[in-house]
């Protein structure tokens, strides 16, 4: 009886583990569900201050694609969370005046409820960066 009641939990842990889990793949073709924000600056400018804005907040690039304006960045197990992949897509919005950036927060497993959302802390900062340029 032991054994079955075992082996039930075991099956449902993994089962609820291996569910529901994102990777930056899914990050990056979720573009146009994240928050947006538009910020008085060249996509150059917002290009360079990212870095700085991911490594203030703990995220780490993993990479990154000028051509087709998106960086990508993900964080691994911490003690309250199994991680995050991120997405943030930058693009011009008319000549090199205006830069619309979007940002795409996903879980690593859907079931982590303690994993924070990523888009308005990376939106803040990338602000608060680019006032002092």
């Amino acid at each position: 009886m032991f054994n079955k009641i075992l082996i039930s939990f075991i099956a449902f842990a993994a089962t609820a583990l291996m569910s529901g889990c994102s990777t930056l793949a899914d990050a990056r073709s979720a573009k146009g569900t994240g928050p947006a924000r538009e910020y008085a600056a060249s996509v150059d400018q917002v290009w360079k201050a990212m870095p700085a804005v991911l490594a203030e907040l703990s995220l780490p690039l993993v990479g990154e694609n000028k051509a087709e304006g998106y960086i990508l960045a993900q964080r691994g197990i911490t003690a309250f969370s199994y991680g995050e992949n991120v997405a943030i897509f930058v693009e011009s919005v008319n000549g090199i005046t205006r830069t619309r950036v979007e940002v795409v927060s996903k879980k690593s497993m859907a079931t982590n409820v303690f994993a924070p959302d990523w888009s308005n802390e990376i939106l803040d900062k990338l602000g608060e960066k680019l006032k002092k340029i």
